[in-house]
């Protein structure tokens, strides 16, 4: 069975517009593609419910055959895309809005069962299939996302494992989840990761930072607290020499609390203190809520270890 054209399922000419969207997709007319979007964006935006769903007739022949399917969910994930590129968000975020009954979780386990067998772009379809119909439950929805980050990550697709991580860890924060530490993490290491293969004067400063801060936490493991301060210290004049706008100055957090923690272990809370209150005031500049809330419950352990 070949895969209808978006457009086949809306009528008037938003239908033909999605038509010709869907044929310039699938022949991979990226620049015909954009075209037609910028050309009729304000009525795709205003009309997206009519087309960011994948109708009811289709969703049994998607999870049937999600091969042949495969197109039409791309499409509608393209378009969302290019929406949002063009200052148009609402399509984007709307591919993981309303309600849906059911239990996507096991379609999350079929699409790992596809994975596993190197039928990523299978295993994506059905993940996106899921999020077009639409899911209330926000851990659910990172759950996906963060399926379709190890899959765009196994084919070497950065920048889609990044939007896809990004997704995943503001989903994960607002619901509150506790794999949001995890998230983060997961993220961090995407965007570390794609800044050094662009080679960059600000990616390879990335990579050294993380490598820095990589070892003076072994020295913190090890015990050896004024070693790993003293490493941390010199990093802290580096990333001080660097523009505002440069990637490596975001571990300015992590930098403050490792100095804060090894301070503590050593039994020097004033110091510890501080330098917890700095990477406290560095996460919430950044609007970094999961380091905010590891540096903000140490404030509460110093002082309680202190007798404050």
């Amino acid at each position: 069975m070949k895969a209808p054209l978006v457009g086949d399922f809306v009528e008037g000419e938003l239908g033909r517009v999605l038509r010709a969207l869907s044929v310039a997709d699938r022949d991979g007319d990226r620049v015909g593609f954009s075209a037609l979007c910028r050309q009729h964006a304000s009525e795709l935006d205003a009309r997206r419910d009519e087309w960011l769903r994948v109708p009811e007739e289709l969703r049994e022949p998607l999870r049937r055959n999600t091969k042949a399917m495969l197109a039409y969910p791309q499409t509608i994930q393209r378009l969302a895309r290019e929406l949002d590129e063009l200052g148009r968000p609402d399509a984007l975020r709307q591919l993981s809005g309303a309600d849906l009954p059911g239990d996507p979780l096991g379609k999350i386990q079929e699409a790992e069962i596809l994975a596993e067998d190197g039928e990523y772009e299978a295993a994506d379809a059905l993940l996106h299939a899921e999020l077009a119909q639409g899911l209330s439950d926000d851990v659910r929805r990172a759950a996906i996302h963060s399926r379709l980050v190890r899959n765009a990550a196994m084919q070497d697709d950065l920048d889609t494992a990044v939007d896809h991580a990004r997704l995943a860890h503001d989903l994960a924060l607002r619901s509150g989840d506790q794999g949001v530490e995890k998230a983060a993490a997961v993220l961090d290491d995407l965007l570390t990761a794609r800044e050094l293969r662009r080679g960059t004067l600000d990616g390879r400063q990335l990579g050294a930072c993380r490598e820095t801060l990589t070892n003076a936490q072994q020295l913190s493991d090890r015990a050896w607290f004024a070693e790993s301060n003293q490493v941390l210290l010199r990093l802290l004049d580096e990333l001080d020499a660097l523009p505002e706008e440069a990637s490596a100055r975001r571990f300015l957090g992590k930098l403050c609390g490792l100095m804060g923690l090894n301070h503590f272990h050593a039994g020097e809370h004033d110091e510890a203190r501080a330098w917890t209150r700095k990477a406290l005031q560095d996460c919430r500049r950044h609007e970094d809520h999961t380091g905010a809330e590891v540096y903000a419950a140490n404030l509460k352990e110093i002082d309680r270890a202190a007798g404050v």
